[in-house]
């Protein structure tokens, strides 16, 4: 009898096994913002928080306990062979960290993506302009 059991948990272990050489299917996820060098090259210090934002975006963490911190990060995890090998998966990851101080921008940190990495096809969406309806506009230097 204890033969019996040997046998199918042997057994069993062997079939639980033999099915992760197939793969798992796991989506290909992108989070966060998508700063290119492109973007990042139009900022400049001395910058108000409207102009960043006009031109990055929303940043995706503002910290609670720094105001004057806007970060922006992107990830991009997926699948590096179309064989759905669970194990070969590849990870692109973007900070970019922006600093202010008396609301002007005093210090751009971090690596921005070089390309753009389109999803779907077509023009990058637009950021809308972020300056409230009625603000005064910023004065030129």
């Amino acid at each position: 009898m204890k033969f019996y059991v040997l046998i199918f948990t042997l057994v069993s272990a062997l079939l639980l096994t033999s099915c992760s050489q197939f793969g798992v299917y796991r989506l290909d996820v992108q989070q966060g913002n998508l700063v290119t060098q492109e973007q990042l090259s139009r900022v400049k210090p001395g910058m108000s928080r409207i102009e960043v934002r006009n031109i990055l975006g929303t940043p995706l963490l503002q910290d609670a306990f720094n105001a004057n911190r806007w970060d922006y990060a992107y990830r991009d995890d997926r699948n590096a062979d179309r064989k759905l090998n669970p194990f070969a998966r590849e990870t692109q990851q973007y900070t970019v960290t922006i600093l202010f101080d008396s609301e002007k921008v005093s210090r751009i940190a971090g690596e921005a993506s070089p390309v753009e990495i389109l999803t779907g096809g077509g023009e990058r969406r637009k950021t809308p302009d972020a300056t409230p309806p009625g603000a005064p506009s910023e004065p030129k230097k």
